[in-house]
């Protein structure tokens, strides 16, 4: 049987320690093809934006590794649309991220960018995170990708779907097991600080202390919080499904604008 075809790509660069994890232990299995395409340098918190303004160039790094000078979503559509035309894979692995993509933060993640840019392509697309700042042991996360991830290749993703998820950090023996969780809240503080550069000027600095989460049961925080990988599967659709059933009464029909409405 033909071993099934993995692109493996990523936000932090094609340099960063978390992709080259996710590789090895990939290759560990012996079960799977892989490809890596990812960004040539970091791109941390550049969401789902693509490069309209300057030209993408690609650089071969190795057999089967490729940089992009470009972000996540630039890279994986190059990926699938030039480098691997004739190859496309079977499933697209974002990650692993230096950091948690948890609740609303999925809206800025390069590493989610990554695997939603490949699912609207049609390519079962999965964005690992190690949900530790500055994390240091992999250790676990290799483990899980080891021996859970046939198991989540497995479990068939809906067309226009992709599945978020979020690995504490630590040795494998620290891992619980998996959850499935619906997206948690956080909260920032001091989001913008005020600061002064060496002429005196000031400027502002985006970052502040980090966030704050509400630790919901049934969240992905909550999972990692007591040791669990947390399994989010995401809808690229943002429909609002109960609002747009409600909102139906604004509707109007059939009254050219330029007439008085007959409700005003």
């Amino acid at each position: 049987m033909a071993k099934k075809h993995i692109l493996v790509t990523n936000d932090d660069g094609i340099s960063a320690h978390g992709i080259k994890v996710l590789e090895e232990s990939l290759a560990g299995t012996g079960d799977y093809r892989i490809t890596v395409v990812a960004p040539s340098d970091q791109q941390s918190a550049s969401s789902h934006s693509l490069t309209l303004t300057v030209p993408l160039r690609v650089i071969e790094m190795g057999e089967d590794h490729f940089a992009v000078t470009g972000t996540p979503t630039d890279t994986v559509l190059v990926a699938v649309e030039k480098i691997l035309k004739n190859d496309p894979p079977d499933f697209i692995l974002s990650g692993i991220n230096h950091g948690p993509n948890m609740g609303e933060d999925v809206t800025y993640s390069g590493t989610v960018a990554a695997a939603m840019e490949g699912a609207i392509l049609g390519i079962p697309s999965y964005a690992f995170s190690l949900a530790k700042w500055h994390p240091t042991d992999f250790s676990g996360a290799a483990a899980v990708v080891e021996r859970w991830l046939p198991d989540i290749l497995r479990f068939p993703l809906e067309k226009g779907s992709l599945l978020n998820i979020n690995i504490p950090e630590g040795p494998p023996e620290s891992v619980q097991g998996l959850r499935v969780v619906r997206l948690g809240s956080r909260v920032y503080h001091d989001v913008i600080t005020d600061q002064i550069d060496p002429r005196g000027r000031p400027y502002l600095w985006i970052g502040g202390h980090g966030p704050t989460w509400n630790n919901d049961p049934g969240t992905d925080y909550n999972a990692v919080q007591a040791g669990y990988v947390a399994l989010t599967p995401l809808n690229i659709d943002l429909t609002h499904e109960k609002l747009l059933r409600t909102m139906r009464e604004l509707e109007r029909h059939g009254a050219p604008l330029a007439e008085k409405d007959s409700r005003g």
